[in-house]
């Protein structure tokens, strides 16, 4: 298995300083910017969101971010966190993703309406450990359901602990050109074009492999070979080569005051993927459409933002890391958000 290595947060802080040295002047009266701490979550019995599939049961995300201006030049760290959490009537039952996300996104403002940035996008997610695994009727595993277990003594499996059957890790690396243009209409105070390209890799380790052929792969079980249960379903695990997604969006951004120190937002956002090396499973969608609204409530440089964000294909272009074989049948329904954001200005 892969060592996707995590950098820690005090590590990122540090190096994210050191670049703000090199690009900015150390005069603390001319630097502006924003701190802000934002909290997202969906959880299945929410029925005023979008209905899940059946094997959703939470989800959320949460960022910490720090965006620094002087004169022409901004500099943006966002450091994020993904959580993803399935109930399925099979095995494995009950799986989880956690991710960690690291962004450094560098600003250069043309003048006073435009500016151009450059994105880069660190994603890695904790090793997923599985005991059992359904293969169509056949569990195989260390769990009370499963009807067989296995080990194997080769090197690469020593990895494994006890009563694991499966390691599953995942990691992406994204890089995002955008222009943004300030403008004044009825519909969008600015937009923002972008094209980005993101790198995603997938890797699993199961001693399942050796199923596919041998003795044990030529038996039957309820009138289906073994090894045909076990590469069927093989064929539905991440693939292990490096795969890309290419994209083109479009985002608008409108800001209408209502009341004394209260607005009302929104940001719709239009993305179109085009995949390289990914080996479709079924079918996938080519864009994805996301949609927030809700209301900012200003005080002083303190605002306090509450909204809902709607997906038309789940999650599909915006968070990755959830997005392969295993999971692609989910990206066609739709996916909603409840989001809370605290920001400051200085």
């Amino acid at each position: 298995m892969p060592n996707y290595k995590k950098p820690s947060s005090k590590f990122i802080i540090k190096n994210f300083f050191l670049v703000y040295l090199v690009f900015f002047n150390i005069n603390a009266n001319a630097i502006n910017g924003y701190l802000s701490i934002d909290y997202s979550a969906t959880d299945k019995d929410w029925s005023f969101l979008p209905e899940v599939t059946n094997s959703f049961d939470y989800s959320d995300f949460s960022s910490f971010e720090l965006m620094l201006v002087e004169n022409n030049i901004g500099l943006k760290l966002n450091l994020g966190e993904f959580y993803l959490n399935l109930e399925r009537p099979v095995q494995p039952k009950s799986l989880a993703l956690n991710a960690e996300s690291q962004l450094f996104e560098f600003f250069y403002i043309l003048d006073s309406d435009k500016s151009i940035s450059l994105t880069f996008k660190n994603q890695t997610s904790d090793t997923q450990q599985i005991e059992c695994y359904t293969f169509s009727s056949l569990t195989i595993g260390f769990c009370e359901e499963a009807v067989l277990s296995i080990t194997n003594r080769k090197e690469k499996y020593d990895i494994l602990e006890d009563n694991k059957l499966m390691l599953l890790d995942a990691a992406n690396k994204e890089i995002k050109f955008s222009y943004t243009q300030a403008i004044d209409t009825f519909f969008s105070d600015e937009y923002i074009l972008y094209l980005a390209i993101s790198k995603n890799e997938f890797d699993w380790l199961s001693p399942i492999e050796e199923l596919t052929s041998g003795f044990i792969a030529n038996l039957s079980y309820k009138g289906s070979r073994i090894g045909d249960l076990v590469t069927n379903e093989i064929k539905r695990l991440p693939q292990r080569d490096t795969f890309e997604l290419y994209k083109l969006g479009l985002n608008f951004y409108k800001n209408i005051s209502i009341f004394k120190n209260t607005s009302f937002f929104y940001d719709f956002d239009v993305v179109f993927v085009e995949t390289k090396d990914y080996i479709i499973y079924n079918n996938i969608n080519n864009h994805n459409i996301k949609f927030e609204t809700g209301l900012n409530y200003k005080i002083d440089d303190l605002t306090f933002s509450l909204s809902g964000t709607f997906y038309q294909n789940n999650l599909f272009g915006y968070e990755d890391i959830s997005f392969n074989q295993r999971s692609e049948h989910h990206f066609s329904s739709n996916f909603g958000t409840l989001n809370i954001k605290l920001k400051y200005n200085f």
